[in-house]
C-alpha cells in the first residue's frame, strides 16, 4: 500500500460523510478530484499531476457497507 492509500485509510469515513457514491482521487496524501466516476476522478487528477499516478476509489454509501444478516 502507497502513502495515498494509506490517506484514503485514514480519512475513510470522513470521505464516506462527505462524498458517497463519488469517485475520489487522491496525488500525495491530497484529495485533488471528486467525479462521477473513477475514470473521470482519474483525468482530472491527471490534468493536474500528469507524471503522478492517483489512487482512484468510488467511496461506498453507508447503505452499501451495511451487513446483511
Amino acid at each position: 500500500m502507497d502513502k495515498d492509500d494509506l490517506w484514503i485509510v485514514e480519512h475513510f469515513s470522513e470521505l464516506v460523510d462527505k462524498y458517497p457514491g463519488k469517485a475520489i482521487a487522491v496525488v500525495n496524501e491530497q484529495l485533488v478530484a471528486v467525479a462521477e466516476n473513477e475514470f473521470d476522478a482519474e483525468l482530472m487528477a491527471k490534468e493536474k499531476y500528469p507524471d503522478k499516478i492517483p489512487s482512484v476509489l468510488t467511496v461506498p454509501r453507508e447503505e452499501d457497507m451495511a451487513c446483511l444478516l
